[in-house]
């Protein structure tokens, strides 16, 4: 959508919003903010700052490098309250480790945008706290979970899931959510009879074989990094029921969680 000079209070859109995991981004972003004007440009040359003023400024990284280490700063120039968001695409998921032009604070895997777009029109609207620009993983990690610890509390209660990864400290965070949620940690000796299983996928070469020759499991919830849609395909077709990123907000992990041992129990329900 072209800018006119009366777009106070809108969404900015920078980059490429057509391709195929942007166009959903595009449309949360129409779903959070339904009453706003959406202002779309490729470039930030293109942009006339005196006639724009967008409440949140959101950013379409489809590859690396794709915008310069100045971006940011020129941004945050331009527009000193606005919110801002970078929702990037699979071939830039490696960019939190080998690039910093964005904080980790405002980075979200597009895949996963729809749940952080949400909250930030929250925040906007009021109803929400935020977090800052200079937010580490570790303070963005504790707010999503308390964000969404009352509407999660319990809510696994009388479930056992099994928790496998080969990192301790992740298997200890992962742990430590399910048991805030409510379940109950399976122990190795008897994660057959689990209710729901939590593995983390990476690395996958690994662990693809490992899946290979597992036998029956129960509902599945794979935990990746970094991941192409072509690894998702085969984690699905070796028995992983859903594959969420290791990036994505704790929200959406605990959303599959549900799905998951809901889908169990369906068939159950059937007979």
């Amino acid at each position: 959508m072209l800018q006119n000079a009366s777009q106070g209070g809108c969404v900015l859109v920078l980059g490429n919003s057509r391709t195929e995991e942007m166009r959903g981004v595009l449309q949360s972003v129409q779903a959070a903010f339904p009453k706003k004007e959406i202002v779309s440009v490729s470039r930030l040359s293109e942009l006339d700052a005196q006639t724009v003023q967008p409440e949140l400024v959101l950013i379409y990284q489809n590859w690396p490098d794709e915008f310069s280490g100045q971006t940011l700063t020129e941004l945050v120039r331009k527009f000193p309250v606005s919110r801002f968001l970078c929702c990037f695409s699979v071939w830039c998921e490696a960019d939190g480790r080998t690039r910093n032009q964005w904080p980790v604070s405002i980075r979200v895997p597009a895949r996963a945008a729809d749940f952080r777009i949400r909250q930030e029109a929250e925040v906007i609207r009021g109803t929400a706290p935020a977090y800052p620009l200079t937010a580490g993983r570790d303070e963005i990690f504790q707010y999503q979970v308390e964000s969404g610890l009352e509407a999660t509390t319990g809510s696994l209660a009388g479930k056992r899931i099994g928790v496998i990864s080969a990192d301790p400290p992740y298997r200890e965070m992962l742990e430590a959510l399910v048991v805030s949620w409510g379940g109950t940690i399976a122990v190795p000796s008897l994660l057959c009879q689990a209710d729901l299983w939590l593995y983390d996928l990476d690395p996958w070469e690994v662990v693809q074989t490992r899946l290979l020759t597992q036998g029956e499991m129960p509902a599945c919830i794979g935990l990746m990094g970094l991941f192409h849609p072509e690894t998702e395909t085969a984690a699905r077709l070796l028995g992983v029921d859903t594959v969420v990123s290791k990036l994505a907000p704790v929200q959406e992990l605990f959303a599959a969680v549900i799905r998951g041992l809901q889908l169990k129990v369906t068939p159950q329900a059937e007979h």
